[in-house]
């Protein structure tokens, strides 16, 4: 199993203050699981799917439940990932009535100085969304 480090910033959505914390990600090959951990105030926090966006959505929104905001391209609204993209951390930040191209590719850990965190319904929507605008 492969497992990596990131550091990511949280925004403590009660406090509004920003705190440390470190992802952890394991690639399962077994079954082509991606696992997403992180530690905050000695409390682990895990999510795991077969898509690395999923996997960070689910994170996302077991953080959000806790009033905390992840900092990272992956918590932007139009953070979109292709198939193709799905086992690693590139994802796309898309724009309405615009195609994804190679310039709006990022990492989803990436620092994003944001300061609304929308959940995985309203980022689905948005999605969705865009997907009408490109539509011929």
């Amino acid at each position: 199993m492969e497992i990596e480090k990131h550091e990511a910033k949280l925004f403590n959505l009660n406090r509004s203050c920003e705190v440390e914390g470190e992802v952890i990600i394991k690639e399962n090959s077994a079954n082509d699981e991606i696992i997403l951990q992180i530690i905050f105030e000695n409390t682990l926090i895990t999510a795991a799917s077969d898509s690395y966006l999923s996997a960070y959505q689910e994170l996302r929104d077991k953080l959000l439940k806790l009033g905390l905001g992840l900092k990272c391209n992956g918590s932007c609204i139009n953070a979109v990932q292709s198939a193709m993209m799905s086992y690693s951390s590139k994802i796309y930040l898309v724009e309405i009535g615009k195609q994804a191209s190679l310039k709006s590719i990022v990492d989803i850990w990436g620092y994003c100085d944001i300061n609304i965190f929308p959940d995985t319904e309203k980022q689905k929507e948005f999605t969705e969304a865009w997907f009408e605008s490109i539509e011929p």
